[in-house]
């Protein structure tokens, strides 16, 4: 049983060893010969990130819990384990999913129409309203 958590875990690091890389296959393990970092890591509202570890790390210790207490030859030791395990490994893994913030520049609103005249000409087979067409207004009774 051991032998076979330990290929299934060697296949999963190999699944996702991939996935350590920055965008375009650049890393960020270290500077570039000219000093600059390849890959910054995005910004992330902190209040936010530490919400989501703190998330993180009930939902990885209830899962540790349960997987050690399973999986274990003495499941009191075990669920001891997996709940540290577990909960240090939710932790990481909350931060390291927050949602990045928007670094786009505002979009500036004319103050005119953008598109003037855009209703004038209806395509065919349709008309425009009649003038003065309004929903009445409710009745005072």
């Amino acid at each position: 049983m051991r032998l076979g958590m330990t290929g299934a875990a060697v296949i999963g690091l190999g699944v996702l060893l991939p996935g350590c890389a920055g965008p375009n296959g650049l890393t960020f393990y270290g500077a570039a010969p000219d000093g600059a970092y390849p890959y910054q890591f995005p910004r992330v509202d902190p209040q936010e990130a530490a919400e989501r570890a703190v998330e993180g790390a009930a939902l990885g210790g209830a899962l540790g819990t349960a997987l050690g207490a399973t999986f274990s030859i003495n499941p009191a030791i075990g669920a001891v384990v997996g709940v540290e395990t577990g909960a240090a490994l939710g932790a990481v893994v909350g931060a390291a999913t927050t949602h990045p913030l928007p670094d786009y520049t505002p979009i500036t609103v004319p103050a005119n129409a953008v598109i003037p005249e855009f209703y004038d000409t209806w395509p065919p087979g349709y008309h425009p309203p009649p003038v003065g067409s309004e929903t009445p207004p409710p009745h005072p009774d």
